[in-house]
C-alpha cells in the first residue's frame, strides 16, 4: 500500500522512509552498492528517530512562541541552528540575521600582524626600488 507521498507502507506503518527509498537513494550515489538488511534497518531507524527529534524540538519552539501551529520557521530555525541543514525554498534572512560570529581576540591580533608585516615589507620594497 502506498501513501500519497508514494512512501511503501507495507514494510512499517510507521516508518516515514522505506527501504526501497534507502535502496534508491544508495543506488543514486552508486549503482552497483547494495546494502546488508541490517545496514537498511540501522538507517530506517535513524531516519525515524531523526524526524522524531526535530518535529519534537520544532514543537517546543512553536510552544515558545505560545502557538499551537507548527510552522515552517519552526523547523527551520532548529535544522539551521543545530543540524547546519538549510530548507531550499524559504528564506531564512531573519534567522541569520539574528547568528552574529564571533572572532577571538588572538585572531585578530594576528591578522593584525599579519598585515602590519605586509606593508613593512611594501614600505621597504618600494624604498629599495626607487633607489
Amino acid at each position: 500500500m502506498a501513501s500519497p507521498g508514494g512512501l511503501d507502507l507495507v514494510e512499517n506503518p510507521s516508518s516515514l522512509i522505506t527501504k526501497r527509498k534507502i535502496q534508491e537513494m544508495v543506488a543514486q550515489i552508486d549503482p552497483s552498492e547494495r546494502l546488508e538488511p541490517e545496514v537498511e534497518d540501522i538507517l530506517l531507524e535513524l531516519a525515524d528517530e531523526f524526524i522524531e527529534s526535530v518535529t519534537q524540538f520544532a514543537c517546543r519552539l512553536a510552544t515558545h512562541r505560545k502557538s499551537n501551529t507548527l510552522e515552517v520557521k519552526d523547523v527551520q530555525l532548529h535544522l539551521e541552528r543545530n543540524w547546519n541543514i538549510r530548507i531550499p525554498g524559504f528564506a531564512s534572512e531573519e534567522i541569520r540575521s539574528v547568528r552574529k560570529s564571533t572572532v577571538p581576540n588572538s585572531h585578530t591580533q594576528k591578522i593584525a600582524a599579519v598585515n602590519n608585516a605586509k606593508a613593512s615589507a611594501a614600505a621597504s620594497q618600494s624604498t629599495s626600488s626607487s633607489k
